[in-house]
């Protein structure tokens, strides 16, 4: 027998002998022996209740904190996703924009407040941002080239991505995945973008379109989330924010 056994068998040995003395002194002392099976009886009659309630609360609660605790490594996860992908994806697409003034007021993120960052949340998930990649048709083979080979050396890292099965959790975030993954479908197919006519781009336009949604969208949840947890890794984001061409690494002041 193991000793935390052991333990057990002594401690509800130790118990029963207490509720004999506790009982049989309350006879002895009393001598109303209906009085204390009445009291035993109408006990052992909430106990299945107690276990229903205790059964049904602490799953409960136990189920909540499981999926609190797998939140949070997701929106972890989305750190390494920016990092990895997200970040250059949203500088590439931001530069050839051309409604680049619907994004103008991510420039300004540095100040914004919990309140802010909601509203934006919703206004980009009440309606899809203006995206139209503004490339001459000269330059055209050059840009889909280097967003394909972007792509392409991402692959794995988001194919990982979608085989943790976490991630169904989070809407929002597969839909992203699934768009960037459908973007480098369709360009890989495409063995000559040199024979991308207007119609074509226009296809792979709306492709793009909706990655930029979602891609703006998830890029200013994982900023608030950092905001409310993690501010001091929020400044990183900040002097490296994708929206502003004039972002700098380097701590001015």
């Amino acid at each position: 027998m193991s000793k935390r056994l052991s333990w057990k068998v002594k401690f509800s040995i130790l118990m029963v002998i207490l509720i004999i003395i506790i009982y049989g002194s309350n006879y002895l002392v009393l001598g109303d022996a209906e009085h204390i099976i009445s009291y035993i009886w109408t006990h052992l009659g909430f106990i299945p209740v107690d276990i229903l309630l205790v059964a049904f609360l602490l799953d409960e609660i136990i189920e909540r904190k499981e999926k609190e605790a797998m939140l949070e490594k997701l929106d972890m996860l989305m750190s390494t996703f920016f990092s990895e992908v997200g970040n250059d994806l949203i500088s590439q697409l931001s530069t050839v924009n051309k409604y680049k003034a619907s994004t103008e007021n991510l420039k300004s993120i540095k100040n914004w407040t919990e309140e802010d960052f909601d509203n934006k949340l919703a206004e980009l998930k009440g309606s899809s941002l203006d995206f139209q990649a503004d490339i001459s048709p000269e330059e055209r083979e050059e840009f889909l080239t280097n967003l394909s080979e972007f792509l392409e050396s991402k692959r794995e890292f988001i194919i990982n991505l979608i085989n943790n099965p976490n991630l169904l959790e989070k809407e929002e975030f597969t839909g992203l995945v699934n768009a960037i993954l459908h973007l480098d479908e369709e360009l890989v197919h495409r063995s000559d973008l040199a024979l991308v006519n207007d119609a074509d781009f226009g296809h792979l336009n709306g492709d793009m379109q909706r990655v930029y949604d979602r891609l703006v969208h998830e890029w200013v949840y994982y900023l608030k989330y950092l905001y409310k947890h993690y501010p001091y890794m929020i400044a990183l984001i900040i002097r490296t924010n994708p929206f502003d061409e004039d972002a700098d690494v380097y701590v001015k002041e």
